[in-house]
């Protein structure tokens, strides 16, 4: 098996975090959400909460865990995407969510948090453990 980029194990790992929250109802407003001043990995809705998703792959710990990498700074670097994001779409105090068969309803945001979804994979590239911490920034 050819050694992935670090690039290519992000986008597995999103790949993955990405079904994990649909298969928890998460509609997913956006990937790789790009903005002056940050990024982020993915954007969710469920029950009125307005989550900024940080995906962390990892084939071992050797660098310590995962959640680690997102420091004070990176915090700061999706808030400013975050707040990028929230100026295009927000009307209202409500958002757009797509719906299966095209359908598009403005939904009420009643909560924004940052989870960060900590991906472990096996050496041969299989997902070992997910691990999603809700409001990273209460942990920092």
């Amino acid at each position: 098996m050819m050694k992935k980029t670090a690039k290519q194990i992000g986008t597995y790992g999103e790949d993955i975090a990405e079904k994990y929250l649909k298969k928890r109802f998460w509609r997913i407003l956006s990937r790789n959400y790009l903005a002056r001043g940050g990024e982020i990995d993915i954007i969710g809705y469920r029950f009125g909460v307005l989550t900024y998703f940080e995906v962390k792959t990892r084939s071992n710990d050797l660098y310590g865990r995962p959640s680690d990498a997102v420091d004070s700074e990176k915090i700061a670097n999706i808030h400013n995407a975050a707040r990028d994001f929230l100026n295009i779409y927000r009307r209202g105090g409500k958002i757009p969510v797509f719906y299966p068969f095209g359908i598009e309803l403005r939904r009420r945001i009643y909560k924004q948090r940052i989870d960060v979804i900590e991906i472990y994979l096996s050496s041969d590239g299989e997902v070992n453990k997910i691990n999603h911490i809700k409001d990273w920034e209460k942990k920092l």
